[in-house]
């Protein structure tokens, strides 16, 4: 299986825009060398309601780095794969700690590597014609 090197996250604040680029390096072992394995490859940013003070609710995506739809990456005969991903989003939808009291975003990116599963075998025999 695949694994994913440390994601490291930088935005930076420009005007009304928030650049936003994450790196990673994906590491192949050797059966996806030997296979060639596509794996679905997702980037997104996570807004973290973890912080004190936040009302307990489940993380939320911010918006994707990765193409939206079906990104399939593969070993391709390489041991490894350095990633960076870049793009530009506007400051307010990063913003996902709104309230009455100001307080920082926390904010994540998540890359997930997902397997595509291989297609079912299926064979017929040879037909066999019988008066029965």
């Amino acid at each position: 299986m695949a694994t994913i090197g440390p994601v490291e996250l930088k935005i930076r604040l420009s005007g009304n825009d928030a650049i936003v680029d994450v790196a990673y390096t994906i590491t192949w072992d050797s059966y996806d060398k030997a296979s060639n394995h596509p794996y679905v490859e997702v980037c997104q940013l996570i807004g973290d309601d973890t912080a004190t003070g936040d009302p307990p609710a489940p993380d939320h995506a911010l918006g994707f780095l990765s193409p939206i739809g079906a990104s399939h990456v593969m070993a391709s005969g390489k041991t490894s794969l350095k990633r960076a991903w870049k793009k530009t989003f506007r400051k307010t939808e990063l913003d996902e700690d709104r309230g009455a009291m100001p307080n920082p975003d926390e904010i994540r990116a998540v890359v997930t590597l997902t397997p595509v599963l291989p297609v079912g075998a299926k064979a017929e025999s040879n037909m066999v014609t019988k008066k029965i």
